[in-house]
Formats: C-alpha cells, structure tokens, sequence
C-alpha cells in the first residue's frame, strides 16, 4: 500500500457532522501529520520490510499518543484497514470497538462506509462478525431515519397510539429507552403496560423485568430480543437488590444466561431508565446549574461512555461506580463483611465541582480539574453534636454534603473506613499498584484526578494525590471493635480524638499510602493535603431519614 493508498484509506469520504465528532476541516488538517507519522511504516511496508499486523500495531500505538480526536480517529481507521490487509479479522473489530469507545459519538453511518471498504473484499465465511456488524449497523441508520419519519407523520396525528408504539419500537431498537419509554406508555397493548409499570415509582424491579419478557414472547425477531434484554437490565436489578425470592430467582438468572448479552442485546438494552437506577454500574451527577440551583439531576448508565470519562465528568457531573457488597480482610487482620452495595466516587472531588456546590474553592493550587483541598470535615458535613456521625446521620444543610444531598434526594456521604478500604483494595490483597503509580515528592502539588491509573474497580487516585476523609472516627483504641471475626457494616468508635484520613497524599512516602495505613486529623483541621471523595448508598434512602426531595431530617437515628 503505497502513501496515496494510505490516505484514501484513512480519509476515505465519511461525514462527520455529529457533536463531538471531528470537523471535515480537524481532519483535514489531521492527515498530513497523520501521513508524516506513518510514512516510514507503510514505506517498510510497501518494500516488505513489515507486515501488515505490524503496520496496524505502529498506528494503534500512535493512536494511544495522539492528542487530537482528529488524528486519533484517523490513525484508528487506518489500523483497521491494515487488520483487514493482514486477514486479522477479530483484531479488526477490536480497532472498531475502540473507534466506537475512544471517539466520541461517532454517527453508525461513518461506521459502515468504513466497514463497507471491507466486507466487499473479504469472504463473509472469514469475516461472519465484521459483516454481522455491518448489517446490524445499516439497520441503526434506518431505525434512526425512520425515528424521523415517524416523528413526522405524530406531529400530523398526536394521538395515533398505533404511531406512538412504532416510534416506541425504534427507540428501543437504538437502545434509546429513556425516550421508548414515553412513546410506549402513549401507545397501546402490552407495551404500554408495561411502560406505565416501569414509569411507576412503586414497581419492583422484578415485576417490571417479568413485563418485559412477556412482551417480548418466543420470536425472535430484533425487536423481541430488545424487550428481553431490557428485562434483563431490571433481573440484574433484582437479584442485586435483593427483591427476588423463591423460584423467581433462580428463574431470573436463567433467563439471563438465556439472553447472554453480547454487545448486540446491551445496544438493544440500553441503559435502564434513569428514574430506576438500581443496579445501574455508575450513578451521574450533574452541577452544571451551580450553587443556586434548587435540583442537580441524576442518571445512570450501565457502562463508561464511548469516550471515556472526559473533563466534564470531573469539573460538571460527578460519577460514581457501584461496588456490590463482599467480604474483606480490613487493615490485614479483621474479617469485615458489608452487606449494602454502594457508589463510590470514580475520581475525588475536585475544585471545580466543590464550587459548583458551595459557591467556593478553599485549594491553595488552584486548578478546576485537581482534587479539592483545605478543606476541613466539619466543613464537608457539618461542626456540632447535631451532625455527630455514628451517633447522627444528619448533616448541616449549609455544608457541601447538606447542599447535594437536598438537591439529589440521595443518600450521599463521606465514606466509611469500611468502605473506603474495600473499595480500596477492589478484590485484591496486596498494595503493588502502589508502586507503579506512588506519591512524587517533587510534584509539590496535587495533580488533575484521573493522571493514573484505575483500580480494578475503575477507581482513580485511591493511593495518593490527597488524603481522604472518611466518616468514622479515629482513635488508639477503635481497631479492639474489629477484633472478633464476622464484623458486620463497622461504622467506627462512637467518639474520638480525631476523624479517620486515609489514602495517603502526593508528598508521603510509598509506606505511608497502602490500602490498610491511616491518620487521624482533628475534623475542624484544614491542611492542602486533605481532600474527600463521596460514596451513595442508594437503598438505605428511608434509614437515613431523608425525606425526598427535602433536606436530610433532623430526627434521623443512628446507622
């Protein structure tokens, strides 16, 4: 393949019009870098001094390094054709599923034009997938037109509920439930029953899975396979929330296995409504509206977006990950079990999200994107008796805390030790990761949340850039709590000298930042050092006291 070849493979006439994408204009600027940082590879190529495999993992590589979506995207499309050259059809449809997640909101039909360079060259009994893909991708593209059709011809006849379920089908065909939903609910038969039950506040997850599989009945055509994976979504649901019992849970996690979602049924899934997040893999806060506003929505979705967590995931929304409950040695000696799934803060909270809420940012270096620090515990929840955690879950309606948890309705709070250090730890027994990404004592500063690596529960900055307050208070003496096996849900000492930091800060020793080591501060202490991450624990919403959409009530008991 010659350097003429090369870009018209890599620029091969595609539209890009769709937000986030690359301009035309990006892209043509793009390809002459793009062309000189290839030319010496497909050179070697062309004199058949490397393979084709080769070529493709050179352009993958500097895909990792590109700064621009541009090029990027480019080096993307290039390294798919040259899996493609090089017969490496599975490895040609890991370059697409990395297009798919590394660029943000690429249209399906730029997906086929690339693809369709490849099926009509290869044989489909050694490429099944990659033409599978194609053809479930030109049905996207006119499920997508008939949306707009559809919506068309509703505009015309408002109530036509023949229409409304039609452009219910299609949605759900896209994955777009959260507008099926409506749609269906307008419609008529079955669907809207099934759409009023799932809309409703005080159906089970459950009961609304069992609606959906009924709906989608023994065919199996594409639109049956979306109503099942949607009842899989809310089976999931069930059995992590405990709801299920009897012969309805072995049943639900047959028919899960049944589905077996692939990545085609989770396209057909969608993620599950935002009105009904349990179960959910990540929760979503938007403060976009700022300190004034009198709501921030919430959201779930069941996977990391396409594009990764990008800068508004740090500085206007934030994410947390759910965490099932488990067991776990806690500080290498003590048998804890939690018993409550959670979500924990995929990165701390950072400056610009502190100011989103309160109005103010207390950090001595600044920066919208790096952890917020000098800030005291009492300032995050709350400095009297009234707000005295274990022996009160109430916080100060002025305080960070106080403010989201009034404008979400959710049970959101510091972490617990218990928690903090079984989300910590994600599964393993050990502190290595520590060594590859540990403290910098020259930095002098916190970094952007986010510049390392994640857990293996894609949780970011657990070991170093600032310590994190948690809830329980510390003391010489509150490990004797621990001490007999079986600890259930350990929420700390009723009082100590100081509240438990843990995680370890930019300028500690690789020693003083495992998993299981921890300070105590005074919680009216402010140092640059400290900062916070949140958890939500999303079924102990009636436990709290916490009146939804009100402020957290004063008359709550203890956890």
């Amino acid at each position: 393949m010659n350097t003429k070849t090369w870009l018209a493979a890599v620029g091969c006439a595609c539209t890009l019009a769709a937000s986030g994408m690359p301009t035309q204009a990006e892209l043509e600027k793009a390809q002459g870098l793009v062309t000189e940082l290839m030319r010496s590879d497909v050179a070697n190529f062309n004199e058949r001094k490397m393979s084709a495999a080769d070529v493709a993992t050179a352009a993958l590589k500097y895909a990792g390094e590109a700064q621009s979506e541009a090029a990027r995207f480019l080096l993307l499309k290039g390294a798919f054709f040259y899996r493609v050259r090089a017969e490496d059809y599975d490895g040609a449809m890991d370059v697409i599923s990395k297009i798919r997640h590394d660029i943000n909101d690429v249209p399906d039909a730029t997906l086929v034009k690339i693809l369709s360079g490849a099926v009509r060259r290869i044989p489909r009994k050694s490429a099944g997938k990659l033409y599978d893909l194609h053809q479930r991708l030109q049905n996207r593209v006119r499920y997508a037109q008939e949306v707009k059709d559809l919506t068309a011809k509703i505009k015309a006849k408002p109530s036509d509920k023949s229409l409304r379920t039609a452009l219910g089908e299609r949605y759900a065909l896209l994955g777009e439930w959260d507008k099926a939903i409506p749609e269906f609910a307008a419609g008529k038969g079955r669907v809207a029953k099934a759409a009023a039950l799932e809309q409703s506040a005080d159906a089970k997850p459950g009961d609304v899975a069992d609606a959906w599989w009924e709906v989608a009945g023994t065919e199996d055509s594409d639109i049956s396979l979306a109503y099942r994976a949607h009842a899989v979504r809310f089976y999931r649901a069930a059995l992590a929330d405990g709801s299920l019992s009897g012969l309805k849970k072995p049943i639900a996690a047959k028919r899960i296995e049944e589905v077996k979602a692939d990545g085609l049924l989770d396209e057909l899934a969608g993620a599950v409504s935002t009105a009904r997040g349990s179960g959910a893999l990540y929760c979503v806060i938007d403060l976009s509206a700022g300190p004034n506003a009198r709501k921030y929505p919430v959201s779930y979705l069941d996977a990391e977006p396409k594009g990764g967590w990008t800068d508004e995931y740090k500085t206007t929304k934030l994410v947390l990950r759910r965490i099932e409950p488990g067991k776990f040695m806690m500080v290498d000696r003590y048998e804890v079990t939690l018993t409550k799934p959670f979500y924990c803060g995929v990165f701390e909270v950072t400056q610009k999200q502190y100011e989103l809420v309160t109005g103010a940012n207390p950090s001595y270096t600044k920066g919208d994107m790096r952890s917020v620090e000098r800030v005291s515990w009492n300032a995050i929840r709350g400095d009297s008796a009234t707000y005295d955690w274990p022996s009160s879950v109430n916080v100060d309606p002025s305080t960070f805390i106080g403010k989201i948890q009034a404008r979400t309705s959710l049970n959101i709070d510091l972490p617990t030790e218990a928690q903090w250090e079984y989300a910590c730890r994600a599964g393993t027994t050990n502190d290595d990761n520590i060594e590859k990404h540990g403290p910098d004592p020259k930095r002098g500063y916190p970094m952007v949340v986010g510049s390392c690596r994640p857990n293996a529960w894609g949780l970011y900055d657990m070991h170093e850039n600032v310590w994190e307050w948690c809830l329980d208070w510390s003391n010489r003496s509150d490990h004797v709590l621990l001490m007999s096996s079986g600890v259930t849900d350990p929420v700390g000492p009723s009082s100590g000298t100081g509240r438990a930091v843990r995680g370890g800060c930019w300028d500690n020793r690789v020693g003083d930042c495992p998993s299981f080591f921890r300070i105590q501060a005074s919680p009216r202490y402010v140092k640059w050092g400290i900062g916070f991450r949140l958890v939500v624990v999303p079924d102990l919403l009636k436990e709290r006291g916490i009146k939804s959409p009100t402020l957290p009530n004063k008359a709550a008991g203890s956890k």
